[in-house]
């Protein structure tokens, strides 16, 4: 028997589905780029995901909050509008047609990861300090000076009071 390595990193466990389901819930969402690619660096498909996020937040009965599209992944707040609405829908949805989408616009292979990244906001947790976190990516990342100059981030709906 040959050697076997003893640590098993844990996998991104979901919270149980209705969670995801429950109005008032707010979500910090990152969805990273297939094999570590960096697609988000052409205008056109950028503006296909911003868009896309926005056509299918409504569409699922989802509010988007804020939003930052990086050259290799995708940060958002996000929720359901109301009880019943699946943001694990949403995101399901948004990946596949923002993908489909993509190929018709040159683009081959997967655009996402299979799996995404989500933090469940506690109600002690800042949501005006999150969405700082998401806007001030690309300051972090030196692609910008302030965060206003950075076209791919925005506030889709206003944060709560």
């Amino acid at each position: 028997m040959g050697w076997e390595d003893p640590y098993v990193p844990p996998r991104n466990k979901r919270l149980d589905a209705e969670i995801y389901a429950r109005a008032g819930s707010v979500f910090f969402i990152t969805i990273r780029a297939a094999k570590t690619s960096s697609p988000f660096v052409q205008d056109a498909l950028n503006k296909l995901v911003v868009d896309t996020l926005r056509e299918e937040s409504l569409s699922c009965g989802c509010t988007v909050l804020t939003y930052c599209l990086m050259p290799d992944h995708l940060h958002f707040l996000a929720g359901p509008r109301e009880d019943g609405r699946s943001l694990l829908l949403f995101i399901n949805r948004f990946k596949g047609k923002t993908t489909n989408t993509a190929w018709r616009v040159g683009r081959s292979g997967r655009l996402w990861q299979p799996r995404f990244y989500d933090h469940a906001l506690r109600s002690d947790e800042n949501l005006r300090k999150v969405a700082e976190y998401i806007m001030l990516n690309p300051v972090r990342r030196g692609l910008v000076i302030h965060p206003e100059e950075w076209p791919w981030s925005g506030e889709m709906n206003p944060l709560p009071i």
